[in-house]
């Protein structure tokens, strides 16, 4: 999920504000387990207490495990020297997952944008950068010493069973070519220290699909392929953001090998976050495709190739639309948000879609020994 900065922002203050007061594919095969963990991030579906019960109650009911994402920016100077947190960074840093889940944590060292450093979190996220850091390259010693040192105290808070340390990575090769440089010496060097601290952790970046694939029209002629397999080299799996109806290139109905691509690496693999709109919506006058069906066909390849393909994990993002949240956000960030209102497994009324009852039947199995 890829949206602009300013929309992120507004977006995340919201979140901020609330959490601060409270050809279809295979079906089901038959087999005994699972060796996947399904979850969700606990994105509001509104803006009150009661949008955040919701997403809460949801992940609950239909996942064992939830994705914790800190996209909002880096506390760069108090990590850099050490000194406390903010109270609102110190508050998401104590987040406990529900009894029984296990719990991802993503921290991003890119923009909303993706195409320049973090901005500033300090008593909120999404603050500008000092002028200081606004000059940083990726790889400059303070980043890297600053983005360590959080990274190390956010695992030591949280204890996460996965570690995303970078998010959608890949979209800044597609934007920024020179810097991507720069940020593959940083996220090997941030990888390195936090392998060092805690050698069974399992560690990662990020991979957007489209911009991978090449069919984002700034990702073509990138080198995603050549430059990612580097990368991969520092980075125990691959896995990926994924949102089919984002890209006029994809093919549907969904093929059931879709996601064969992934196996290429000969590393674990997981999604780190999807989902696919229940509706179609218009955006900046550009139509985006989606219907119960199209969602419901998606969800049935993604779960299938999970099986098949024995990944650690699928996130979907929203647990419920979210089209009672969008009044609540100024206009510009309203349009742009629009992209992933309806990719919910449930309505904004709580009544499930038909992508719920696949998601549920694979959720019924019992998890294979170790996962």
């Amino acid at each position: 999920m890829t949206p602009t900065g300013t929309t992120w922002a507004a977006i995340a203050g919201l979140v901020a504000m609330l959490s601060a007061c409270c050809a279809q594919a295979p079906q089901r095969p038959a087999t005994a387990t699972r060796p996947f963990r399904m979850g969700f991030t606990p994105w509001p579906s509104e803006p009150s207490a009661r949008g955040l019960r919701t997403a809460q109650t949801f992940i609950e009911e239909h996942g064992d495990m939830v994705s914790l994402m800190l996209i909002g920016g880096i506390p760069w100077q108090e990590a850099l020297e050490g000194r406390p947190f903010s109270a609102d960074v110190r508050r998401q840093l104590a987040y406990r997952p529900p009894t029984g889940h296990r719990l991802f944590l993503s921290i991003s060292p890119l923009n909303m944008g993706r195409n320049g450093l973090a901005p500033n979190w300090g008593e909120r996220d999404n603050m500008p950068l000092p002028e200081a850091w606004a000059k940083r390259r990726f790889n400059d010693p303070a980043v890297v010493k600053a983005l360590t040192a959080f990274t190390l105290r956010a695992v030591a808070a949280l204890k996460p069973d996965w570690l995303a340390i970078g998010v959608e990575s890949n979209a800044l090769l597609s934007h920024d070519r020179p810097a991507w440089q720069d940020y593959k010496e940083m996220h090997r060097a941030v990888y390195a220290a936090v392998k060092r601290r805690h050698p069974k952790l399992i560690v990662f970046f990020t991979t957007e699909v489209n911009h991978y694939l090449e069919r984002a029209s700034e990702a073509r002629g990138s080198g995603q392929a050549r430059e990612l397999a580097d990368l991969m080299r520092h980075s125990d799996v691959f896995a990926m953001s994924y949102y089919p109806h984002m890209s006029y290139d994809t093919r549907w109905p969904i093929p059931n090998d879709f996601f064969g691509f992934a196996r290429q690496f000969r590393k674990p693999i997981a999604i780190s976050e999807t989902g696919m709109l229940s509706k179609e919506v218009t955006v900046t006058g550009i139509k985006l495709r989606g219907s119960p069906e199209d969602q419901r066909q998606y969800y049935e390849v993604l779960l299938s190739s999970a099986q098949r393909d024995r990944y650690l994990f699928v996130v979907t993002f929203c647990t419920t639309d979210y089209d009672l949240l969008l009044p609540a956000l100024p206009p510009e960030a309203r349009e742009i948000a629009n992209i992933w209102t309806y990719t919910g497994l449930q309505s904004s009324s709580r009544a499930p879609k038909p992508a719920l009852e696949v998601w549920d039947r694979w959720r019924s199995m019992p998890l294979a020994r170790g996962r």
